[in-house]
């Protein structure tokens, strides 16, 4: 297996918290806070990139939060360091996360003089009833006003949506005004789930999420994008090379509040603690171990997302102690025959059916039982 790395920065920053959101981010917004933050960012990508040694780094992503929510001078620094450390940008793909509602042609700008070659924007809808129960402070007029100036600078620009949230909503109408607007080589759509905190939006019903889901498909399929894993839809050649990582069995090392690393090689997981005033300080960093039936299942639960599904040759020759049994169970034959689960002609790769990839949960979970 060629063994490839990405490099993950953690924004934690917003103007204001979507009520959807459940990853980490505070609405401090303090700029010496965030001088200070971006310092420690960096000067941790100095003392913690030997990790990778002995991989091919091939992307950096800058996420959130709001990364937009960050001064110019940031991403100059970061371009400088990068450079210190031996990385040409120009052979990674560099994606920086951002909000219609934070940016300006300057700040855009500037982006692209430091390397940055990836825009992934935070869409999430295109309709002013839903982006306000949403929470969002980005409005339809935020994006009008913001995707022809991301266009003018990049040309491989990704859309992040959601979809199960909003009732009676025009979702094809949504993406048909969107790409009237910006021709996005990448698109994210992930199904809301409801985070257990108060004031957050309703779920709808499993029909009319199933309803909206297939609008997307079906819109993005006319248009020559490939389902390529269960929430990301790609042009040809513009798959998200990072993204593509966590679900590959790559490495990556996250840098920041809350954020989160694995090394393949050793199987080591760490995370930073979700406070940024200990971030800054240089501070709370665990490190993890999982057991080999624990590396398994993430394995299968990340591989069997992408459409291309895993090798098994791959999972024999990582997990050989003692898992390779799972592919010759009884309970393995059973989600084949039932439909869940194929074998391409050569039988080197398994993947999900259609039928496997609605069922994801359950398929895993009988596959679990076999790793213990």
């Amino acid at each position: 297996m060629k063994r490839l790395s990405g490099i993950y920065f953690h924004i934690p920053f917003c103007r204001k918290r979507c009520l959807y959101c459940d990853f980490f981010s505070t609405e401090i917004s303090d700029p010496n806070i965030k001088n200070r933050y971006g310092e420690s960012l960096l000067a941790e990508f100095e003392q913690r990139f030997n990790e990778l040694d002995g991989t091919e780094t091939v992307s950096v992503y800058f996420g959130g939060g709001s990364p937009s929510s960050m001064p110019q001078a940031f991403f100059r620094s970061f371009s400088r360091t990068a450079e210190s450390l031996g990385l040409d940008l120009s052979k990674l793909e560099v994606t920086v996360e951002v909000n219609p509602a934070d940016t300006d042609r300057e700040w855009i700008a500037n982006l692209k003089n430091c390397g940055v070659n990836r825009l992934s924007v935070g869409i999430q809808a295109f309709d002013d009833a839903v982006l306000t129960e949403m929470g969002r402070r980005t409005t339809k007029a935020d994006i009008l006003r913001g995707l022809p100036v991301f266009a003018g600078y990049f040309d491989n620009i990704s859309f992040d949506f959601i979809y199960g949230i909003g009732k009676n909503r025009n979702i094809y109408n949504e993406f048909s005004k969107l790409f009237d607007i910006c021709d996005p080589k990448h698109i994210s759509a992930y199904q809301y789930t409801r985070p257990g905190r108060t004031g957050a939006p309703k779920l709808l019903d499993d029909d009319e999420t199933a309803a909206q889901e297939e609008l997307i498909r079906d819109f993005l399929q006319e248009r020559g994008f490939e389902r390529y894993e269960i929430s990301n839809f790609a042009k040809k050649g513009f798959e998200s090379r990072h993204n593509l990582l966590y679900w590959s069995y790559g490495s990556w090392l996250g840098i920041g509040a809350g954020a989160a690393s694995f090394i393949a090689e050793t199987g080591l997981h760490s995370r930073y603690a979700d406070d940024v005033k200990a971030f800054i300080g240089r501070e709370g960093l665990s490190i993890y171990q999982p057991s080999g039936s624990e590396l398994a299942e993430e394995y299968l639960m990340m591989g069997l997302r992408k459409s291309t599904g895993i090798s098994i040759n791959d999972f024999n020759e990582l997990f050989k102690n003692d898992q390779k049994s799972v592919f010759s169970t009884k309970t393995f034959e059973n989600l084949l025959c039932n439909g869940f689960l194929k074998k391409t002609d050569d039988g080197e790769r398994l993947l999900c059916t259609e039928k496997g990839s609605r069922y994801l949960n359950y398929v895993l979970l009988e596959l679990f039982k076999e790793l213990k």
